[in-house]
């Protein structure tokens, strides 16, 4: 099958794809290599608290008991009470209520508080870009859906996209061999990218497409949408102050043998009208969870039918799983970390290609070099003063990387300030993953503290032999 298509039409879709690239290309930057990390986020959350030992098995009664003693003393609650059960993915089980986090221990009761700056801070870099919520969020989506006309842009200009599909020339001219990098993993990762692109795209825009929607199908009324999608609120009979998880977990074994129990939502807590919604995973599924709810004495009410509903519930609710890899285990988050890293590297090759055809250097030069290689160093070293105690991981990011475009910007030799942030990456790393031992005192009970550490230091060695080079450069 030939593609092909006319030298007019490409030579449009290129200059398209140009100016589309430059507009995005340092948010994109910074969603992409955001987002690989984000991939990770229940690991991270793991290797921030390394003492923790993982728990595989656990008693619905043990689990009663640690949300009593949070009746107990929280008494008030601002929005809901959520109890998160360990998975293999994530085997620590916790309480959260009113903006606060425990982890439960073996007896039952509250125990260390859940804390994990360094993963929060990855998230809302990737979601929001640290900015407002809503704003950011919005901002995140647009960019999704730029991603996507970049992609289709970048597919129409590319008039042998099939005959050049395994050509890569790493030698020679700089303008070719970024070209083909650029354009050999563009090619090879496209239906990933685009699924990250749409699904991206989703989640600040379902919003207004849910307000679109009420306002064609529902006369307006939202309430009515969301319980058609997300399931209304259901008749429970009232509360008689004798909880029972044993029961309704109980009886989730009986109606769902397959079911993995993953969270359990108190609905109303601590009021005469509380109920229990327990979302459970369905592993032959995309969906994050189907919700069973019962009453607060165990006593099952209904199911809201995300893994046999309509096809449009099953997909809305698949989104998130599909977006960051959390499906197929292991290999599965591998490879989504290779794809959004290969996502990464065509961003920066990308606009390297652009720079290097202008055939002059000036201020976008020194910016691009202060974003690519600025943003690990600024990461790495919020996270460093973080635990010191000085400041908080985002405003020591952001002043961090105002100094590396300011230093860059004065010094005005790219390829110089480029082999310095390389080098001083490695190093920061290395340093990081030694204050991490330090702190912790080599007591990693949690084997993924390790296995983390372990991935940390072979990026520090991969930064150092990519410096080595540039040096010999």
């Amino acid at each position: 099958m030939k593609f092909s298509v006319s030298k007019a039409f490409s030579k449009q879709a290129l200059s398209s794809h140009s100016w589309l690239g430059l507009l995005v290309a340092v948010f994109m930057y910074w969603v992409c290599l955001s987002g690989t990390l984000a991939v990770l986020a229940p690991d991270l959350t793991r290797w921030e608290q390394p003492g923790l030992a993982p728990v595989s098995d656990y008693d619905p009664a043990m689990l009663q008991q640690a949300y009593e003693q949070l009746v107990q003393e929280q008494r008030e609650f601002t929005g809901l009470v959520t109890m998160r059960l360990p998975t293999p993915d994530m085997p620590r089980p916790y309480l959260s209520a009113n903006g606060q986090s425990w982890y439960i221990t073996e007896n039952g009761t509250l125990g260390t508080p859940k804390s994990h700056p360094v993963t929060d801070f990855v998230a809302e870099l990737h979601a929001e870009l640290h900015l407002p919520h809503s704003i950011g969020e919005l901002v995140v989506s647009v960019l999704g859906a730029m991603l996507a006309g970049l992609i289709l842009s970048g597919l129409f200009a590319h008039r042998r996209i099939l005959k050049d599909a395994f050509r890569l020339r790493r030698k020679g001219n700089p303008v070719q061999s970024n070209g083909d990098l650029h354009n050999r993993l563009s090619i090879w990762g496209l239906p990933f990218y685009l699924m990250i692109a749409l699904t991206g795209a989703y989640f600040g825009l379902a919003g207004p497409l849910n307000s679109l929607y009420a306002d064609a199908f529902y006369e307006g009324d939202q309430m009515a949408l969301f319980a058609d999608v997300y399931g209304g609120v259901p008749e429970a009979t009232a509360y008689n102050g004798e909880l029972d998880l044993t029961a309704a977990f109980r009886q989730l074994q009986q109606l769902d043998p397959k079911a993995q129990p993953l969270f359990i939502t108190f609905e109303n807590a601590g009021q005469s009208d509380q109920y229990l919604l327990v979302g459970a995973r369905h592993m032959d599924k995309f969906i994050y969870s189907e919700q069973y709810r019962f009453d607060a004495m165990g006593n099952f009410l209904d199911k809201v039918g995300f893994a046999d509903g309509q096809a449009g519930q099953e997909a809305i609710f698949s989104v998130y799983r599909l977006h960051f890899g959390h499906f197929g285990g292991p290999l599965v988050l591998m490879l989504y970390i290779g794809l959004g890293l290969a996502l990464t590297v065509i961003t920066v090759s990308g606009i390297k290609l652009w720079l290097a055809k202008r055939k002059h250097t000036d201020i976008i030069n020194d910016c691009w070099v202060a974003v690519v290689w600025g943003t690990p160093v600024a990461f790495v070293g919020a996270m460093l003063v973080h635990w010191a105690g000085l400041v908080s991981m985002t405003p020591a990011f952001w002043g961090l990387l105002v100094l590396t475009f300011t230093y860059s910007s004065f010094v005005q030799q790219p390829a110089r300030v480029k082999q310095q942030l390389v080098g001083l990456s490695a190093l920061a790393v290395f340093i990081m993953v030694t204050v991490h031992l330090i702190r912790f005192e080599g007591i990693y009970t949690d084997p993924m503290a390790v296995y983390l550490s372990a991935g940390w230091v072979a990026v520090a060695v991969a930064l150092a032999c990519y410096w080595h080079r540039l040096r010999k450069a």
